[in-house]
C-alpha cells in the first residue's frame, strides 16, 4: 500500500466514510472536510453536522474543541454516530492512499474514507442547469431552512423536515440567483473559511450552504449565521432576501 506523508494542504478535502472497523456503512452519510491552510475540521455524523479543530505532524493525528448539532435522529443512526465520534477522536494516525483516507488507532485500521469526487466542469456543464440551493441554520433555540429549486422555495422551521411552507419564486429572483451563482468558483466551495465562530460557543446558529447542480452536491463547511464567508455572502444574502420578502405576502 502506497502512503504518503501528509500536511494540511494534501490532506485538505471532503470525504465520505465507506467503513468502520471494517464494516461497510450502508444507508447513511458520514463525511469530513479538512479545511485547507488552517487546523478546522468540519463533516456530519449521519445525524448532526460537527466542527472544530485538529493537529497533524508526522501524520499522527488529534482532534480537539469538537462540537456538534444536537439533532435527535433516533437510536439507530444515534449510535452510529456517536461511534463515528468517538473513533475520531480514538484515532492517533492517519494515511492517504490514492484516494482513501484511512484513520489508524495502534496499528488498525479502524475508519476508511473515500475522498470526494471534485467536479471541475460543473459550471460548463449545461447551458441552462437546474439549480437547487439550500440554506440550513440551526442552534438550541433556533431552526431555520431554506430550499430554493427552480421556481419553488421552501421553508421550514421543523427540525424534522416534515412541514413545509411553500411559495413561488419569480422569474427575476431566479435570474438574479443565478447571476451571482455564475460567479462562483464550485471548486472552492468546500474549503471556504469562516469569518467569525461565535457559533462555536452558541454565540450564532451554525449554518451551511449547499448547491446541487446536475446531480452534484457540494456543501460549505459550517459558518456563522448572518456572517458568511465572503466567497459566497452575495448568494446566501440573496437566498436570505428572497425568504424574507415572501414572508411579507
Amino acid at each position: 500500500m502506497k502512503t504518503k506523508s501528509l500536511d494540511q494542504e494534501s490532506l485538505a478535502g471532503t470525504y465520505i466514510i465507506k467503513e468502520m472497523y471494517n464494516e461497510m456503512i450502508k444507508g447513511q452519510i458520514l463525511k469530513i472536510t479538512f479545511e485547507s491552510n488552517s487546523n478546522r475540521v468540519t463533516g456530519f455524523g449521519g445525524c448532526n453536522s460537527f466542527f472544530g479543530t485538529y493537529t497533524l505532524e508526522d501524520n499522527k493525528i488529534s482532534f480537539g474543541d469538537i462540537a456538534s448539532s444536537k439533532k435527535f435522529c433516533g437510536k439507530a443512526i444515534g449510535d452510529l454516530e456517536r461511534n463515528f465520534f468517538s473513533t475520531l477522536n480514538g484515532s492517533t494516525k492517519i494515511e492517504l492512499d490514492e484516494n482513501y483516507l484511512l484513520f489508524h488507532v495502534d496499528d488498525n485500521v479502524v475508519v476508511k474514507g473515500e475522498k470526494a469526487v471534485a467536479e471541475k466542469s460543473m459550471k460548463k456543464a449545461v447551458p441552462n442547469p437546474s439549480l437547487v440551493l439550500i440554506y440550513k441554520a440551526i442552534s438550541r433555540g433556533y431552526f431555520g431552512y431554506i430550499k430554493i429549486s427552480n421556481s419553488k422555495i421552501s421553508v421550514s422551521q421543523d427540525r424534522n423536515l416534515k412541514v413545509f411552507s411553500d411559495y413561488n419564486c419569480t422569474e427575476e429572483e431566479q435570474n438574479q440567483l443565478i447571476s451571482i451563482f455564475d460567479q462562483l468558483n464550485l471548486d472552492e466551495l468546500e474549503n471556504l473559511r469562516a469569518p467569525t465562530d461565535k457559533r462555536l460557543f452558541d454565540g450564532a446558529p451554525i449554518a451551511t450552504l449547499t448547491i446541487i447542480k446536475n446531480g452534484i452536491e457540494k456543501t460549505t463547511p459550517s459558518f456563522d449565521h448572518g456572517h458568511p464567508p465572503k466567497e459566497i455572502e452575495a448568494l446566501v444574502n440573496k437566498v436570505l432576501s428572497i425568504k424574507e420578502n415572501i414572508a411579507k405576502q
